[in-house]
């Protein structure tokens, strides 16, 4: 009767484990969805071209002028 007794209490002390760390588990998924939703918010933000060109703007880059490069010509033919 005794091994029946000590089976059972074992069995519920093995459930309330089990949930225990379901609900840590939960939790954690929580936050993690939280944390991937924050980041892909912030990948999204920093796509929008005019932050980027704000960013660049206060780093101290500044736009393309056309005199800012050159374009060379090349005559060779390489269709031989």
């Amino acid at each position: 009767m005794s091994l029946l007794v000590i089976l059972y209490v074992w069995q519920n002390i093995e459930i309330v484990k089990i949930e225990m760390r379901n609900k840590a588990l939960a939790v954690q998924e929580r936050q993690l969805v939280n944390d991937n939703d924050r980041l892909r918010y912030e990948i999204e933000r920093y796509r929008r071209l005019d932050l980027v060109e704000e960013r660049a703007r206060k780093s101290g880059y500044r736009r393309m002028l056309p005199g800012d490069f050159e374009v060379m010509a090349n005559t060779e033919d390489h269709a031989q």
